[in-house]
């Protein structure tokens, strides 16, 4: 008659069961090259790298709103600086004029030009991002901030001062935008330098106006246009510094994600070399439980007789 130990076998078969669900999980680990795929793998690490792939992910979203920022300064601070070319044409112009030996054809010339350099500055000012936002229209970005009204013969602003703000990192803001037509202010008029230049060139175009009866005007704007100089070199400034913080913020990010990166490595990777180890180790205990299992079946009473 055969005797078989109950609690023995279910001990050995309990080990083998074991051994089969760890091989199951080392094979998972090396054909993911991850060694947590489930949170049962490694509650704590597995509760680490959840936190770890939150953060990055916010991170790539700073890094993508920077990138995004600094494209749209760039390109203001390209607008900016044409800006003041033509306010320093403008300036030339008014200096070539302001000589008091011009005959009028001289004058209707100068005339001409300073227009031409008008409308060009009108442009610029209603710049369009490359997503057809206007840039220098405040928060009001859908509409040309510097129109034409036929009512009163002027420029008219139709933007705002309001501010676009962009999230760059925790609790960190840079603003989007700068205020270009706010340099173009004189007298009260927002926009009053533009319309005081027009009124001049269109002065200088009629032969029927004396220049003598507009000299002052061209000191007076000699002056307005300098002032509108001072003032864009204020706005060069202020974007240079808000790209210098970007790049900064941008450093940091990237040495923060860098170093993210290899945690989540060290928590999340499996170890080849390791893992193949371990899972020959549990299939050789495997086998070796399997046998002992078997040799203990095998025990019979008649065994033990002579």
């Amino acid at each position: 008659m055969r005797v078989s130990s109950l609690n023995n076998t279910q001990v050995m078969l309990s080990q083998m069961h074991n051994n089969n669900m760890k091989m199951s999980q080392i094979m998972q680990q090396l054909s993911t090259q991850k060694r947590v795929n489930v949170p049962s793998d490694d509650p704590i690490a597995a509760t680490r790298i959840n936190q770890l792939q939150r953060e990055q992910s916010t991170i790539a979203q700073y890094q993508d709103n920077i990138t995004r920022l600094s494209g749209s300064l760039s390109t203001q601070e390209a607008q900016v600086q044409s800006a003041s070319d033509l306010l320093w044409a403008m300036n030339d112009t008014l200096l070539q004029a302001a000589n008091g030996s011009n005959g009028d054809k001289n004058m209707q010339g100068f005339g001409m030009e300073l227009n031409m350099l008008l409308d060009s500055l009108v442009d610029t000012v209603n710049t369009k991002s490359a997503s057809g936002s206007y840039l220098f229209g405040g928060t009001k970005n859908q509409t040309a901030p510097i129109q034409w009204d036929d009512a009163t013969e002027s420029w008219v602003f139709m933007g705002n001062h309001n501010t676009r703000e962009t999230t760059v990192a925790n609790g960190v803001q840079v603003t989007e935008n700068v205020h270009l037509a706010q340099c173009l202010s004189l007298g009260g008029d927002e926009l009053g330098l533009l319309n005081e230049l027009y009124t001049l060139s269109e002065k200088m175009q009629d032969p029927a106006v004396s220049p003598a009866t507009y000299q002052q005007d061209i000191q007076n704007l000699l002056d307005a246009v300098s002032d509108a100089q001072d003032e864009i070199g204020a706005i060069f400034t202020e974007l240079g510094g808000r790209q210098n913080q970007l790049t900064l913020l941008q450093n940091a990010h990237t040495d923060v994600s860098t170093a993210n990166g290899m945690v989540l490595s060290e928590l999340a990777d499996a170890d080849v070399a390791t893992s193949t180890i371990e899972l020959q180790l549990y299939v050789n205990a495997t086998q070796i439980t399997f046998r002992a299992w078997n040799m203990v079946n095998q025990l019979s009473l008649f065994n033990s007789m002579g």
